[in-house]
């Protein structure tokens, strides 16, 4: 062997070392008895002296030395390269390994034993010990590889009982059909899911469970939530319960107050002047809790209704309908459509209607004008249409722009419950629009409604 070859075989063999050590990998030469010729252990137990010679069997116990056996074994008998993940059950944890073993060939190229080299893999699993959910991790061949705590304390099953194990083998037939599903799915495609599942008797309980896959395998985080669950059981009891109270009151309530508009009506014409005028107060006001039912209607649609996507509406039948009743209803303002409205279809529901009620009663009862005007314009842009409502009222204050689409809060002098334009504000905010408000010129206030096309509608 020439200097330079000698020179060149010791640098390999401190690269060699330098790369062991750096990546505290074990490393180990055997013979076709498997008995240690050449060892590199990253752990000072055992010293290489009392390794050497040896197999793993005489070393180590057997939940140990029977993976490493039978990889170097298997790459003996088929002259291969062999590669393996596994797991050992120790007292402070679970220590996951990857290894590989080649077979070695003397001169005259018969194998002679092989090469093994393991790296551990370990700290990448331990956050998944100290995680609160409950984790498991499986190889491509289903072979549980890591079992936490949380795990066994769910299943009553120990790490110990079930790593090395085929998953299916051991706890398939705890596992709903819908469950096992997913996972092979998962596993199948290579991609990630989140999802919420009950588990039967005997488990009885929820769990939100994420499940990711990769070339290594599959891994499964699941967290108990069976108290929120109930949680939300509960709240849904008491939302239900409000609900049917709210209807009973308010059908209730108007049916007495249509009964009073009724009688007020039947004993008018028997009163004097003065007298139909405190019966016109009374119809007034009793028309006024009418209304004010109607409205409590519309916020509670909003408020029970479950969260769901907005559907597609035509915006022009909907607000010239409303127009055509506010024309009915103030008779004695001028509502005026300023140019053609769009047809075009926004994001909306069957409560777009009330957006556009409330705004124009808005307008006719706060003005104190003696002849009320409101106009109504729509500018349809790309991705969205603008409808305007002016009207020539006493204009809202700076100070109290921002404020009025509070809950309860009224316009200066206002009759009304200040409850309209916080429910207008929240039906636009579901249909993912946006309403504001500004000064109208030369006086009045100007509210516009954004909302989001969906397609155009044919002409």
């Amino acid at each position: 062997m020439s200097e330079d070859s000698r020179r060149e075989l010791e640098r390999t063999k401190r690269f060699l070392n330098l790369v062991l050590e750096t990546g505290e990998m074990n490393g180990s030469k055997v013979d076709t008895d498997l008995r240690h010729t050449w060892v590199h252990n990253s752990s000072p137990e055992p010293p290489a002296a009392e390794i050497l010679g040896k197999t793993d069997e005489e070393l180590f116990p057997s939940d140990i030395s029977q993976p490493t056996t039978e990889l170097k074994r298997d790459a003996i008998e088929t002259k291969a390269r062999v590669e393996r993940e596994f797991s050992f059950i120790k007292p402070w944890g679970q220590n996951r390994y990857r290894a590989a073993a080649e077979p070695l060939y003397d001169t005259d190229g018969d194998v002679e034993g092989a090469m093994f080299a393991a790296i551990d893999l370990s700290d990448r699993y331990r956050f998944l010990e100290r995680t609160t959910d409950a984790v498991f991790t499986v190889d491509s061949e289903w072979i549980v590889t890591f079992w936490n705590e949380r795990m066994a304390d769910r299943t009553g099953m120990a790490a110990n009982e079930i790593v090395g194990e085929n998953f299916w083998e051991a706890v398939g037939e705890h596992v709903p059909s819908k469950l096992e599903s997913e996972y092979r799915d998962v596993m199948a495609t290579g991609s990630s899911r989140e999802f919420e599942h009950y588990l039967p008797e005997p488990l009885d309980y929820w769990v939100e469970i994420r499940a990711f896959a990769d070339d290594d395998g599959l891994t499964v985080f699941s967290r108990d939530i069976s108290e929120r669950k109930e949680y939300e059981t509960r709240l849904e009891r008491q939302r239900n319960t409000l609900e049917i109270l709210n209807q009973v009151l308010r059908h209730d309530i108007r049916n007495d107050l249509q009964l009073v508009i009724a009688y007020a009506e039947f004993v008018s014409d028997k009163l004097d002047e003065e007298g139909k005028g405190h019966i016109e107060t009374v119809q007034a006001r009793a028309n006024h809790a009418v209304e004010l039912t109607k409205t409590a209607g519309d916020i509670s649609k909003v408020l029970f209704s479950e969260a769901s996507a907005s559907e597609p509406v035509n915006f022009r039948s909907v607000l010239e309908r409303e127009l055509e009743d506010a024309r009915s209803s103030f008779p004695e303002s001028v509502i005026i459509s300023e140019g053609p409205l769009p047809n075009v279809t926004v994001r909306g529901d069957d409560m777009l209607e009330s957006v556009f009620r409330n705004l124009l009663k808005n307008a006719n009862q706060h003005n104190d004008k003696e002849m009320p005007k409101i106009t109504v314009s729509a500018e349809e842009r790309d991705e969205d249409v603008v409808v305007r409502i002016a009207d020539n009222g006493p204009g809202i204050p700076d100070g109290h722009k921002e404020h009025i689409f509070g809950k309860g809060e009224k316009g200066l002098g206002s009759n009304g419950t200040g409850m309209g334009l916080y429910l207008v504000q929240s039906l636009v905010a579901t249909y993912g629009g946006d309403i504001t408000v500004e000064d109208n010129d030369p006086d009045g206030t100007v509210f516009s409604v954004t909302l989001s096309k969906v397609t155009r509608s044919a002409v």
